[in-house]
């Protein structure tokens, strides 16, 4: 067998030399996983490495670098000399394979015997490490005991408090070099070293660091933030949200009274009954402006209705839309029925426009420029982070505006000071994270937040659901853009 010369970049030419830990963190495009797989696969043909992939928790092979791993298989041609399995790859020539498990069983619980069937294996590579805990580590580490045995670490940081950062980069346990060979080699790589950075990435980079640098420099430069950084909505964006048609000159009023409502569920995307401690709220407008927030608890999504239903008469709301997923797939329509009712029994009744909104759907207006160069459907996974993202930029409209900087004034939003449960709103807002999948913006769902200890934030899903720009029409029912 002709023996390949592998195209690995300078900045990873360290990585050819034999070492106890082999750690790569840095931001998005800097060709961690492909040089790493690429290497390891060559080491797996032509050494007979024993390779295990691993993450902290492992619940499906779905969570692994396998799939990584056969389409370096595919990408050259080497099929003829590896057996894919569905859960391991095995080199026919060489003796080699490739293995992938998680460090634990679940949170709490160490695989430990799990972990003992690779002390004989060549090399361990944690790709996605940051969340690796110390726990694990210390458990890790022992136990790839074969006389040199190397582990591969990858990752782009997150929290700087986070054991893989501290343990490699903050404060490293490990020195550079033992015995007079290397030991511990350890690089911030970003997209500024890889010669074939995609012009695609170039350009969302570009864009990242003109609208937010912090996010830049997390995503792109690899930099560790605090929580705030990746927050969707920035405090400081809120913060100068608080009066702004009080501070801001010709402030745009009018535009007519718009109300969303969050219903009470569990966990995001389940569709069980909803539980006590996470209640329905209701955000409505005027125009640019916040004027009501509203939470009440009501398992039942109809009653939850008529709750709404009677604030909606009260405060002379024009136009409602409700989050219909889920429990509450049924509330648009009980609000109709409420209003039939109600015009039944006064034909003049001034009538409601109601309509559902389904985060799940996909964007709207998909092929309309949302930055130069960008669609809407390039830029949002779902309506929700579609939602979430353009109210992201009213608010960072309004800060620039505050701060000098151009702005635009059909997007301004102002909460005022005074406003009922406005420093709740404030602090729900800004927990959201923004998540990325193949490249477009997701937001982190209800079940992180909970595993972070953060609670539901209902307050601020209704705000988004009350400043999304739809349109009534006739019958009652809102076009979608």
């Amino acid at each position: 067998m002709t023996r390949e010369v592998l195209d690995i970049f300078p900045a990873y030419r360290d990585y050819l030399q034999p070492a106890r830990f082999k750690v790569a963190y840095g931001g998005r495009g800097s060709a961690k996983t492909r040089t790493f797989v690429a290497i390891l696969v060559s080491n797996v043909l032509y050494h007979g490495w024993r390779v295990v992939g691993f993450r902290e928790i492992m619940n499906s092979i779905e969570d692994s670098v396998y799939q990584e791993f056969v389409a370096e298989i595919e990408r050259r041609n080497l099929g003829r000399f590896f057996n894919i399995l569905k859960t391991e790859i095995k080199c026919q020539i060489s003796g080699g394979t490739i293995k992938f498990s998680g460090i634990k069983s679940n949170a709490t619980r160490l695989n430990t015997q799990k972990l003992k069937g690779f002390s004989n294996f060549d090399a361990a590579w944690l790709e996605e490490a940051n969340p690796i805990s110390a726990e694990s580590w210390n458990a890790l580490i022992p136990t790839m005991r074969k006389d040199g045995s190397e582990i591969w670490v990858s990752f782009n940081p997150e929290n700087p408090l986070e054991e893989t950062y501290q343990r490699f980069v903050a404060n490293p346990k490990y020195p550079a070099e033992k015995d007079g060979k290397p030991y511990c080699i350890v690089r911030k790589i970003n997209f500024t070293e890889n010669p074939r950075f995609p012009k695609e990435l170039a350009d969302d980079a570009e864009l990242m660091r003109l609208t937010d640098p912090e996010l830049y420099r997390h995503i792109y430069l690899g930099e560790p933030v605090s929580n705030n950084a990746l927050a969707i909505i920035k405090p400081a964006w809120i913060d100068a949200s608080v009066d702004a048609h009080l501070h801001i000159p010709d402030f745009p009023f009018g535009g007519g009274t718009i109300a969303g409502m969050d219903v009470s569920g569990g966990v995001e995307g389940d569709v069980a009954a909803p539980k006590a401690n996470d209640p329905n709220a209701l955000a409505w407008r005027y125009g640019s402006i916040l004027v009501g927030l509203e939470e009440w608890q009501d398992e039942n999504p109809n009653a939850a209705a008529a709750h709404a239903y009677a604030i909606v008469t009260r405060e002379r709301i024009d136009a409602l839309q409700a989050d219909d997923i889920g429990v509450g797939a049924s509330v648009p329509g009980e609000f109709k029925r409420l209003q039939n009712e109600a015009v039944a029994r006064s034909p003049n009744l001034r009538l409601v426009e109601f309509g559902g909104w389904t985060a799940s759907r996909s964007p709207t207006r998909p092929k309309e420029e949302y930055q130069p160069g960008k669609t809407h459907e390039d830029m949002f996974s779902n309506l929700k982070a579609q939602g979430w993202g353009t109210l992201g930029d009213r608010f960072r409209n309004t800060w620039q505006a505050r701060n000098g900087l151009p702005f635009d004034r059909d997007k301004l939003i102002s909460i005022p000071s005074g406003l009922p449960l406005r420093e709740k709103l404030q602090a729900e807002l800004a927990q959201p994270r923004r998540e990325t999948i193949n490249g477009r913006m997701k937001v982190e769902s209800k079940r992180l937040l909970k595993k972070r200890g953060i609670p539901s934030h209902n307050l601020a899903d209704a705000v988004v659901i009350s400043f999304w720009p739809a349109e009534p029409e006739t019958g009652h029912q809102f076009r979608w853009g």
